[in-house]
């Protein structure tokens, strides 16, 4: 039983969600390999959880034993794969009374880098275009509703087989990518969050009205140092990588704002299963795991 030390916290895991983070540290993928070069830099895996307080390690004044608390480890030791995990009490908020753990457990990382991008432009509105490639993923359903809130029109990019539930969410239009180059049009969308750039930054550059912002989430390694670097010469069309800052201040906001999209409930005896289900991109919205 792991015990928390000062400024930590013991939480009993109720729920965890799976993120793309995940899946590059357990597959080594590129990405992942830039925190681990030989194995996960974590004995487990795992950020985002949701649960209960059991005990609380010296100076913690905010929480209490029994409190219900949900947020993302990833700033620390993560390893929310499990029945118990000692967290920094700074990393966490109180769950708002009515929402359950599942739903809790999907909205810390994703629905944060969801918001964070949207930040980008805070004077968007209905005569914006706003384009959300990987829109079937965790953070691609939060944009979406969040766009949509604030009364932009959204165009959403996926595989075709998920084209009905991301219109669901209130997509205005969608593209599959295997038939269609979403940067082969010219000034078109005001904000465009990609969670797969892998295309050169020339193309997202294009497709973007004067003054338009491309953000970048995920994507291959080759893909995100082109939008980096193209970024720092580009001024009328900017484009970047999306710096993420795990805040809990933002998974407090996301609540009764948007609506968790769960993929699946996996015991964590199944969690290889999760995992394979996450890694061939056959999800839509979050998979959770539950102890």
């Amino acid at each position: 039983m792991p015990q928390p030390k000062a400024g930590e916290v013991l939480v009993r895991v109720h729920a965890a969600s799976l993120n793309s983070w995940d899946w590059d540290l357990l597959a080594g993928t590129p990405m992942g390999r830039i925190m681990g070069p030989f194995k996960p830099p974590f004995r487990t895996l795992g950020a985002d959880i949701a649960g209960t307080i059991e005990a609380v390690g010296q100076g913690v004044t905010a929480f209490a034993v029994g409190d219900k608390v949900f947020g993302d480890l990833s700033e620390g030791k993560w390893g929310g794969l499990a029945d118990f995990v000692v967290a920094a009490a700074s990393a966490l908020a109180p769950m708002p009374a009515g929402l359950s753990f599942e739903d809790a457990a999907a909205l810390p990382q994703a629905g944060s880098l969801a918001l964070q991008a949207i930040r980008r432009r805070p004077d968007l509105g209905p005569a914006d275009t706003v384009l959300v490639n990987g829109a079937a993923g965790g953070v691609g359903t939060f944009a979406i509703q969040l766009a949509k809130q604030i009364g932009a029109r959204v165009v959403a990019v996926d595989r075709g087989d998920k084209r009905d539930a991301v219109m669901a969410l209130g997509a205005d239009d969608f593209l599959d990518y295997r038939r269609t180059d979403y940067t082969a049009v010219a000034d078109r969308y005001t904000l465009i969050i990609d969670m797969v750039a892998n295309r050169p930054a020339r193309h997202y550059a294009r497709c973007l009205r004067p003054g338009g912002d491309f953000v970048a989430i995920g994507g291959t390694y080759g893909g995100l140092i082109g939008v980096a670097l193209s970024g720092l010469v580009r001024r009328k069309r900017r484009l970047g990588v999306l710096v993420y800052k795990a805040a809990p201040a933002d998974s407090l906001a996301l609540t009764g704002l948007v609506r968790p999209v769960v993929d699946g409930i996996y015991p964590l005896s199944l969690g290889a299963a999760a995992f394979r289900r996450l890694g061939n991109g056959d999800h839509v919205g979050k998979i959770i795991i539950t102890p």
